[in-house]
């Protein structure tokens, strides 16, 4: 293994045994030999003339109007404290409105302790839910004529799992995702106020609909290549988009995955009954059968804006109801022009920062559950020690 001339401590190199880095350099040695830059750019402009073609690429306007935004986040330290009794944590969410120069801003939170194996996927179910109705608490503040709120911004996807291909079951523990997302939704239209859905972790493969086939990359990755600086693209709403996406899914990204140029005649019978069933599930949902409100996510359309600063593209869901005073145009040419180098809106910049949490606030909250606890036994206080204690430096107690 041939080392820098200046290798030294200062260097990565000095800090990785010898077979790890070998393993690395070999690795990335195979990803720049299957050149899989050429195959990507290949598709890219394959999708720059599909877009073009159809007269979707649209320019963002260059000045936009001022708007009374709200952004909603919220945020968990990560890791966890992992306990003996269970997973230990706190969840923190609020909002950051910019009105008319001046902001409005509010946090609150709750302590999480459950006993379950999948504790990331609870905690940001739950996260998703608390945002969503601190959006109705704002819209019913609106309603009521306290706030003047022209558009709400949500960080991630407006619905929530497993909403919109499928219902939750019925009486289940997730039946009240549907309340939320049908009151979010039912209230959003009747104040007349666009919600909006910046996703920053997009592994969606919608933009595979303009080719009828799977693309091998996500949306973010390839708008990013296809757009260029002050243009944005407006795919189609949700009763547009997803019906095609459930077909593409099933009829060819699946069928890559599963069968790899095999004889799979039995995963071929599958996908078609997976298409049925998504296709039927879209219409239950889109229907409102289950929620009324439900029904305006069928209404939701997928946007992808690349702003003038050059940051990568953005996925929104944007949901602006009949009645709003402001077109789609007007919802990202303000996003565009209040986007910063982080890729994203300032005042969602804002409002992670606001609700941001140290892991150290973790053992605090242990110890005040130890010490406020009137009856600190044996059970109780074997439940709360750390199941890993040589993590112990990961989550250090807070200063007096």
């Amino acid at each position: 293994m041939v080392l820098p001339s200046d290798y030294g401590p200062g260097d990565i190199e000095f800090w990785l045994e010898p077979p790890l880095m070998l393993s690395i350099q070999s690795d990335v040695r195979r990803m720049v030999e299957e050149r899989v830059d050429e195959q990507i750019m290949g598709l890219v402009r394959e999708l720059r003339r599909e877009l073009e073609g159809r007269g979707l690429v649209r320019a963002i306007p260059s000045s936009s109007k001022p708007l009374n935004a709200y952004a909603i986040d919220s945020s968990y330290p990560t890791p966890p404290l992992e306990l003996i009794g269970g997973v230990l944590t706190v969840l923190s969410y609020g909002y950051v409105g910019y009105l008319n120069g001046s902001y409005d801003r509010y946090m609150t939170g709750e302590v999480v302790f459950e006993d379950v194996a999948e504790f990331e996927r609870v905690i940001t179910r739950r996260a998703q839910v608390r945002e969503r109705e601190l959006a109705i608490k704002l819209l019913r503040d609106k309603a009521r004529g306290r706030k003047n709120i022209d558009v709400i911004i949500l960080d991630g996807e407006i619905p929530i799992h497993p909403l919109p291909y499928n219902l939750p079951v019925e009486g289940g523990a997730l039946r009240h995702v549907i309340n939320v997302i049908g009151e979010l939704l039912n209230l959003a239209s009747k104040t007349s106020t666009p919600i909006i859905g910046v996703v920053k972790r997009v592994r969606s493969r919608l933009l595979s609909i303009l080719q009828g086939r799977c693309l091998p990359a996500n949306d973010k990755l390839m708008a990013t290549l296809a757009l260029n600086g002050g243009e944005y693209v407006v795919l189609g709403s949700y009763g547009e988009v997803l019906p095609q996406w459930v077909r593409v899914n099933y009829g060819d990204c699946e069928l890559r995955k599963r069968c790899k140029g095999g004889d799979c005649r039995e995963v071929i019978g599958l996908m078609e009954r997976r298409l049925e069933e998504g296709l039927h599930n879209l219409d239950k949902v889109f229907s409102g059968e289950a929620h009324p409100g439900l029904a305006h996510l069928r209404e939701v359309e997928v946007v992808f804006y690349r702003s003038r600063n050059g940051a990568p593209a953005v996925k929104l869901e944007v949901y602006n109801p009949q009645g709003s005073a402001l077109k789609l145009e007007d919802l990202v040419a303000y996003l565009e022009s209040q986007t910063t180098d982080t890729g994203y809106p300032f005042l969602l910049d804002r409002v992670d920062e606001y609700v941001r949490l140290s892991p150290s606030i973790l053992d605090y909250v242990r110890n005040l559950i130890i010490r406020g606890s009137r009856e600190a036994n044996t059970v109780l206080l074997t439940m709360l020690q750390l199941t890993n204690p040589q993590k112990a430096y990961l989550v250090r107690r807070l200063e007096a």
